[in-house]
């Protein structure tokens, strides 16, 4: 079943950040953005009328949660807008294009073949928002653990980690239960490959024995935007006004 799935933004960059990060991970077939349009709307007690850009994606049903899971990490909104419409009638052509197009990412995904640990330092940390949302109860085991050789700066709600020595960064190493390793390790990579991040493998410390383990690291690809470091390497200590995000509704 094909579906298109429309969300807002408040910026034309930002809907083009949007449509790519969604296209280069498979998760549909093609994007269109369109704008500006003006959207009125409730929000904390108030009336809001806001510019603002609208992109439509062109997927399946069966990539549709992946696609949900990937524009609520992506999104800066606190609530986005998600709708997604099941389309009654399409060309044969034009639907086996996307078909053929968003299974291809399930092909990519099956070619990991080294099961490595994720190091997770954020917002994927149990007790993290986004742990809670994309890992509860997927994970087999957490272990306290410690990168050496670099350091973590903040972000526009969730942190980097950047190579420096003599640095160190706090962090849990996860392993997925069994049977769900190729399902995380496809949605982590969309999660984050999108929002400036690349996957890397390093070595880090497990906190409870000492013992070097080899994990799966997302460090700060080039035109991260990275924000001031934070000192004690652990995302859980940093300050409080960090907190402070541009967060709001989409229309």
């Amino acid at each position: 079943m094909i579906v298109t799935v429309r969300t807002t933004t408040d910026a034309r960059a930002k809907a083009d950040a949007l449509a790519r990060g969604a296209v280069e991970a498979r998760l549909v077939a093609c994007a269109q953005i369109a704008g500006p349009v003006t959207s009125v709307y409730h929000w904390r007690g108030a009336i809001e009328t806001t510019e603002e850009w609208e992109v439509v994606f062109k997927t399946t049903e069966a990539r549709y949660p992946a696609l949900e899971a990937h524009l609520l990490a992506a999104h800066d909104y606190e609530t986005p807008e998600i709708l997604a419409t099941r389309v009654t009638r399409v060309s044969e052509g034009y639907a086996r294009w996307v078909e053929r197009e968003t299974d291809a990412a399930r092909t990519e995904e099956s070619a990991a073949t080294d099961e490595l640990p994720f190091f997770v330092y954020g917002t994927l940390r149990p007790g993290a928002y986004n742990h809670d949302r994309f890992l509860a109860g997927r994970i087999g085991t957490e272990a306290d653990a410690v990168l050496h050789g670099a350091v973590l700066h903040d972000g526009p709600g969730y942190p980097y980690v950047v190579p420096a020595e003599g640095g160190r960064v706090v962090g849990t190493l996860l392993t997925p239960s069994p049977g769900d390793y190729g399902d995380l390790f496809g949605l982590l990579d969309r999660l984050e490959l999108p929002v400036g991040y690349e996957r890397v493998a390093k070595d880090v410390v497990r906190v409870r024995d000492g013992a070097r383990v080899s994990a799966w690291v997302f460090l700060a690809a080039p035109d991260a935007p990275l924000g001031p470091v934070i000192e004690s390497g652990d995302w859980f200590e940093r300050s409080p006004a960090a907190d402070a995000s541009n967060l709001r509704s989409g229309g």
